[in-house]
């Protein structure tokens, strides 16, 4: 099976497939594939070439990666798990190099975005986006300048043999970022009348506790009150409620909600049937069992 993820060996994207591998039975399952662009990811997805894509949709410092969660609205493709991976940033320099020499620091935008107080702290380092955490210290160890830094995972340094200047440099000592493994629709699903839908994803994912809806709804006072009391009614647990602008329509917006469907006691078509009533759009972006947040502070 062959499954994308962003960047190189060494990524945190690479480090969460590792996760899904190391499951009883999927041992050499997952072929992973390096690519350097989200988008791709997903087109490469639908086009069938190729199965899976791991995916970071939130973080728990900065909220959600609103760039690639964009990415799956009005597609066929859905979320069938998730995983919670630790990232723990280091920051890498050449061997011999010093905190204090350091005059830039390469790494994918989403990791400056979690190190925020390192460089309020360090006035004197320029913060430059880079492709990817790997990469970034790929890119450091290739130019041997020792002003030079790469904020990456302590499996890089090992990897592309650089020397930590600091450990521990995200924000927040719990921080860690949420994966999907996503798919597309089998054609299967895609052919069935829209309504019969998530009992279906439900058959086929019998453990599922946890959707991630995309919704838009009338722009009308009380549109959006009359789509969540539907999740009350069936004793559905709202979890999470992000607004997204919708292209070519200013200061509207969609919904990404997700919710607990332990609730749900086999109605499952009629909760489907009355969200479809109280919106204009609906779709769902992932329908999996829940995983815990394993949370761990570090000293």
């Amino acid at each position: 099976m062959k499954v994308a993820y962003q960047g190189i060996v060494g990524s945190y994207s690479e480090a969460a497939l590792a996760h899904w591998q190391k499951f009883p039975g999927h041992e050499g399952l997952y072929d992973g594939i390096p690519y350097d662009g989200f988008g791709r990811m997903v087109d490469d997805l639908l086009s069938g070439k190729i199965d899976r894509a791991v995916m970071p949709i939130e973080n728990s410092t900065t909220g959600l990666i609103t760039r690639t969660l964009d990415l799956f609205r009005y597609q066929h493709v859905y979320a069938e798990a998730e995983h919670y991976q630790p990232i723990r940033h280091v920051l890498w320099g050449i061997k011999g190099a010093e905190l204090s020499q350091i005059k830039q620091v390469y790494s994918h935008p989403e990791a400056l975005s979690q190190c925020t107080q390192f460089f309020t702290d360090h006035p004197w380092i320029q913060p430059i986006s880079y492709k990817d955490t790997a990469q970034a210290a790929q890119f450091i160890a290739q130019e041997g300048d020792p002003s030079l830094a790469a904020l990456s995972s302590e499996r890089c340094g090992k990897i592309y043999h650089l020397e930590a200047l600091a450990r521990q440099v995200q924000n927040e000592s719990t921080n860690m970022t949420r994966f999907f493994m996503m798919r597309r629709y089998r054609d299967e699903l895609l052919a069935l009348d829209k309504d019969q839908l998530l009992g279906h994803l439900l058959e086929e994912h019998p453990q599922a506790s946890r959707l991630m809806l995309y919704v838009e709804t009338a722009h009308k006072p009380g549109a959006l009150h009359q789509l969540l009391t539907i999740f009350n009614l069936f004793n559905c647990n709202l979890e999470g409620l992000d607004a997204r602008p919708i292209k070519d329509q200013p200061f509207s917006y969609g919904f990404f909600i997700e919710v607990d469907i332990q609730g749900l006691a086999g109605q499952a078509q009629l909760f489907w049937q009355m969200l479809e009533l109280a919106s204009q759009y609906i779709q769902i972006i992932a329908c999996m069992e829940a995983q815990e947040a394993e949370i761990s502070y570090l000293s």
